[in-house]
């Protein structure tokens, strides 16, 4: 399997990052990729790159950072992109006590403009905002990519699908089943084709009061195998395929 969204540059996995990776390699994670969130980190994807060999890096302003971001930053994240193999994550977030919308708005176009500039598929953070990031998406016809940790509805996916986004699906997961939203998500992930899934963890984050990490990415392919009634072995396969042709791995 691939972890196509997991934050190892994180503080919490400054102490024992080989451990983590250990147990990643025994859950089959075979490779990870980490996207970007702000500039101060950029350094530190980079050098976890170059130390281990399956770790690939997306580079990007999350929208939660994008007032701490000018014109100089954006010029370094261009020079950044030609080593990356994709733009992100940047997107859009509406909840209270965020970067305004128009500031939020601006970092996002600038970055949809590097992907087509570079031809890289895009890994959007998108709450509260699904239908203004499928508004901004449109003018883009040939961009690809994925909305990470997606949260909207039924409809709003197979918007994302039509533009050619995939769906990622991580370990909130478990915790929406474990506080009987499992009906609803149930729905909504046998309605979505599983050539338009990815896996992702988000670790550190993901899980309620406990640190997260790549390896429990196992369980996630296991309820989404359970709840549309097919082997583990075909969500693993074909997750990780969708997760290759999009990455270009």
């Amino acid at each position: 399997m691939i972890d196509s969204h997991c934050h190892l540059d994180d503080p919490h996995f400054s102490g024992d990052l080989k451990e983590v990776l250990l147990r990643a390699k025994q859950a089959g994670i075979q490779q990870l990729i980490i996207p970007g969130v702000q500039h101060g980190q950029w350094s530190a994807q980079q050098a976890l790159a170059a130390q281990y060999q399956n770790i690939s890096n997306a580079f990007g302003i999350h929208p939660w950072y994008c007032d701490q971001h000018d014109n100089a930053h954006l010029e370094q994240l261009e020079k950044l992109l030609p080593h990356a193999i994709a733009v992100g994550e940047c997107g859009l977030d509406f909840m209270p006590n965020r970067p305004d919308h128009a500031t939020q708005i601006k970092c996002f176009q600038k970055q949809l403009q590097l992907a087509q500039q570079f031809n890289l598929p895009l890994i959007i953070h998108s709450v509260k905002s699904a239908d203004q990031v499928a508004l901004q998406l449109r003018p883009y016809p040939q961009l690809r990519g994925v909305i990470h940790g997606f949260s909207g509805s039924l409809q709003q996916a197979k918007v994302f699908i039509k533009l050619g986004f995939y769906i990622g699906i991580g370990t909130r997961l478990l915790q929406n089943e474990q506080r009987n939203q499992g009906q609803r998500i149930h729905t909504f992930l046998q309605n979505l084709p599983l050539e338009s899934l990815l896996l992702e963890s988000d670790a550190p984050d993901g899980l309620k009061n406990q640190r997260n990490e790549p390896a429990n990415l196992l369980d996630v392919a296991q309820s989404l195998a359970t709840i549309r009634q097919i082997p583990l072995a075909s969500v693993q396969k074909q997750c990780t395929l969708n997760t290759k042709e999009l990455f270009s791995l």
